[in-house]
């Protein structure tokens, strides 16, 4: 598998995108997220993501010389990304809402037609190291429904995230940030395990006989489906996260839900919620709340006899957002690793331009024609 240094895949992203007819000035934000995830281990959202944003735009679902348009009056607003990038109206739609927070102590902001938002815990990590608490729900706005109704194999929602941070100041070197899929796992995650030629785990989705189904390909051409948060013991509880979160998401943006349109892509609507919590409390209480809580949850002894499955590890005993971090600072140092399904699509892209796009040095070589 190879490794490249974050900085070098950066440049080699923003040249890709370029290629899908998106200008600098757009490509490199959106580089930066892309590459960002993958530096953070999502890699499901990351690098491996512009292929498929190359085929949104030859659909027309996402218009990548195009910019979103934001407007906000006091505590309320709406943020319209009229299908740019989601990694740029992600940052708009931030920017909005800590904007009108910052007038106000609190503000629901409403994104809309925003193609891809990518990693949503972007978001909230960067209103977190602003100082701002920080919520989003994500829908799709009718496109890409695969999670199953509980007792179903129907595919009735999409995995619709839910997204918090909260600020830690100096306490903790990261901001506390949960992302999750209101499903068993994020559909990223299965084209991820697909593209490392790896099965996905029992209890992620569920075939069209009933029965558990590990072949994340049959999934991502149409069959089966995932299951809710919880899976078969209690998904009812995760599909309900998700119902919440369509919802929400619909109407704060004023968008579309599932059942009033179906979309071949998906274009995420989002309600972004920003509070400061300095017109509640003090930056010095707040880090004492967080130095009591993190000594509290780390002081859990790990048992041999308690089994741990998704990928946590016992021994760190990791609060939300800190196995994001230290991925990071372990990739800054040693670099990124991309399955090799991803590194021959990036340079097949990189190969068939005409702009000579430079291949970084790490990855196959191959001719520019």
């Amino acid at each position: 598998m190879p490794t490249l240094s974050p900085a070098l895949l950066d440049g080699f992203v923003t040249e890709l995108l370029i290629e899908h007819g998106t200008p600098r000035r757009i490509a490199e934000p959106v580089a930066a997220s892309l590459v960002g995830a993958d530096l953070r281990g999502h890699n499901s959202h990351g690098a491996m993501r512009v292929p498929r944003y190359g085929r949104m735009i030859a659909d027309g679902a996402i218009v990548p010389d195009v910019e979103p348009t934001a407007d906000h009056d006091g505590a309320t607003g709406l943020v319209d990304g009229h299908d740019a990038y989601g990694q740029l109206v992600g940052r708009v739609g931030v920017e909005t809402a800590i904007e009108a927070a910052e007038e106000t102590g609190l503000a629901a902001i409403g994104v809309r037609n925003a193609s891809h938002l990518g990693r949503v815990g972007e978001w909230a990590e960067r209103a977190a190291d602003r100082g701002y608490l920080f919520l989003a729900f994500v829908n799709t706005q009718g496109g890409s429904a695969t999670v199953a109704a509980p007792g179903t194999v129907d595919r009735r929602l999409s995995t619709n995230p839910i997204a918090v941070g909260v600020p830690t100041f100096d306490e903790l070197p990261f901001s506390i940030v949960l992302d999750a899929a209101t499903s068993q796992v994020a559909n990223g995650k299965v084209r991820d395990r697909v593209a490392r030629g790896e099965p996905v785990p029992e209890g992620w989705l569920i075939g069209p006989d009933g029965e558990t189904m590990t072949d994340g390909a049959r999934f991502m051409n149409g069959e089966g489906a995932a299951l809710p948060l919880g899976g078969l013991l209690s998904g009812y509880k995760g599909f309900g996260f998700g119902i919440i979160a369509e919802l929400m998401a619909g109407i704060v943006s004023d968008g579309l839900v599932m059942g009033q349109r179906s979309a071949d892509w998906a274009s995420n609507a989002a309600a972004f919620i920003a509070i400061d919590p300095l017109s509640f409390t003090t930056r010095s209480a707040v880090e004492a709340r967080i130095a009591a809580l993190a000594g509290h949850v780390k002081s859990a002894a790990p048992s041999a006899a308690v089994p741990v499955t998704g990928g946590a590890k016992p021994e760190l005993l990791a609060l939300p957002g800190e196995p994001e971090y230290r991925t990071a600072m372990d990739r800054l140092a040693e670099g990124v690793p991309l399955p090799d399904r991803v590194v021959d699509e990036l340079v097949e892209i990189a190969a068939e331009s005409d702009r000579e796009i430079e291949i970084p040095d790490g990855l196959p070589a191959n001719s520019n024609g």
